[in-house]
């Protein structure tokens, strides 16, 4: 079964993450680029925008070898090497005519994929610079959307167990998306082994320290 969002809703989703996400990098001092992202501690708020717009640009230039491969996203990263946060939301609200024309042609599920890595990124980014939000926008449940049909799809675990919870949908997108650590997973009720057994073949891992948000 897929519990993807219907298409028009996921490009709606992203349109509203990107728009958010300009009008904040546009409202952080610049010294916010050099903070540390806890949920990812190889990269700064900088390298992480950069990743989060460098996917829509690197799709328009035609950069796909190696696609969602470490070394694709380094690219992305390294392009806007010093850029200043005001840099990238003026080149993410440029790229915007052009990618939104591509957009609505990604197939499903790819589509939510990409809106799930950046909506990902998004909290990753409001909780290292203390500005939490749009914990309940579409882009959350395009998101979570897409981790219950990755879930649906293999054998051996059931998804009732997310289907049937009372969590709400931003902890089960943050827990399932690779954002809470055992501690905080057990705390808010779900079961720690199914987690960890969501998780275990992803692209992602589960945090060994509590990351609060």
């Amino acid at each position: 079964m897929s519990y993807l969002v219907p298409a028009e809703e996921v490009v709606k989703a992203y349109v509203e993450l990107r728009e958010r996400m300009i009008t904040l990098l546009r409202e952080l001092p610049e010294d916010a680029a050099q903070i540390t992202v806890p949920h990812c501690p190889e990269w700064t708020v900088q390298e992480t925008v950069s990743h989060m717009m460098g996917v829509p640009e690197a799709i328009m230039l035609g950069d796909m070898e190696g696609v969602a491969g470490e070394e694709w996203t380094q690219r992305q990263v390294e392009r806007h090497r010093g850029d200043s946060l005001k840099d990238l939301a003026d080149a993410w609200e440029a790229q915007g005519p052009q990618f939104l024309q591509i957009l609505p042609n990604i197939p499903q599920p790819t589509l939510s994929q990409f809106v799930f890595d950046v909506t990902s990124h998004e909290h990753d980014v409001r909780h290292a610079v203390g500005q939490p939000g749009a914990r309940d926008s579409g882009a959350v449940t395009v998101g979570l959307g897409f981790i219950k049909t990755v879930i649906d799809s293999r054998d051996g675990i059931d998804i009732a167990v997310v289907n049937q919870s009372t969590v709400s949908t931003f902890d089960l997108f943050r827990s399932l998306g690779g954002r809470r650590s055992l501690e905080q997973i057990a705390a808010i009720g779900l079961d720690v082994e199914y987690v960890k057994k969501v998780i275990d073949p992803l692209p992602y891992s589960i945090p060994t320290i509590p990351i609060p948000e």
